[in-house]
């Protein structure tokens, strides 16, 4: 099913990038790599340990932008002689999972709607989640999810809310409200070099995704999150952005409960935050 999905996309994009290749507004090009300490997904250590997260995409008319990311483990952490039967393998230097995606997006500024009192910016998209089968053949489940983004950055706390439904496996909805700001360290507002960004975010969850992730059946306030970024431009093109970032569930007891057993490995004695360190280099084109 991935093989097939992956075709498609290069066989509907194909034509659209020959055509774009003749004019140099109609088609951006972005590449990422980040080493993060662990792997986080929802406030969740799924992967006590480093990994590497690969990403590129590309942009057509400022609207729609296809793209995939890879999470690769940097140890053997899912390996069943360290995680026994539930571990994933053995992925050492190799993708644990790939999410190809496409995206439609817009950012509504005053021209588009004269009422608007600032930029609205609203994305809709598809993403497939791969997940390669486990050490003795069985499957991993892959799933579907339908994602969204309404944020309006302009404002001085640029607010971003987004969506993600699981089509496949959970069925599970996950909101998150993230708010944050750069304060300019070197260099004037358009033309900074260096910045220091603060951001701050809060995740909710339905009955399916907490049910999921925690064992725990009920709706309710998930993840928060607090990070810290430097954020340096070395050249127009290039962003390289050190970060740390802390994680814990704040909101609601029965939540933390569940995250103390999927973070670490089942002990109730271990605790529910999650501290992290990171550093990402993007390139845009």
């Amino acid at each position: 099913m991935f093989r097939v999905a992956m075709l498609l996309a290069i066989g509907l994009l194909a034509p659209l990038w020959g055509w774009c290749m003749g004019s140099n507004d109609c088609v951006k090009a972005n590449a990422s790599i980040e080493l993060m300490s662990r792997k986080i997904f929802y406030g969740y250590a799924l992967n006590r340990e480093p990994i590497w997260i690969p990403h590129a995409a590309l942009t057509f008319f400022d609207t729609l932008t296809p793209g995939v990311t890879a999470y690769c483990d940097m140890t053997d952490w899912g390996s069943q002689s360290r995680r026994g039967p539930t571990g994933y393998g053995d992925r050492s230097w190799r993708y644990q999972e790939i999410d190809p995606y496409v995206k439609l997006h817009h950012a509504f500024t005053r021209e588009d709607v004269a009422w608007l009192p600032t930029e609205v910016f609203l994305s809709v998209g598809y993403q497939y989640e791969y997940d390669p089968p486990f050490p003795n053949g069985d499957t991993n489940p892959d799933s579907h999810y339908i994602t969204g983004c309404l944020a309006l950055p302009e404002l001085w706390l640029e607010p971003a809310l987004n969506a993600e439904f699981d089509m496949d496996r959970d069925h599970g909805t996950y909101l998150n409200l993230d708010i944050g700001h750069s304060f300019p360290l070197i260099g004037e507002e358009e033309k900074t070099e260096l910045a220091l960004r603060f951001d701050i975010a809060q995740g909710w969850g339905d009955a399916y995704r907490n049910k999921a992730y925690s064992g725990v059946c009920e709706t309710g306030l998930m993840d928060t999150m607090i990070r810290l970024t430097l954020e340096w431009h070395p050249f127009p093109w290039l962003t390289i952005s050190p970060y740390a970032a802390y994680y814990e569930f704040l909101f609601n007891q029965d939540i933390r409960d569940g995250a103390r057993l999927i973070s670490y490995s089942g002990r109730r004695t271990n605790e529910s935050w999650n501290f992290i360190g990171g550093v990402q280099c993007v390139m845009n084109f």
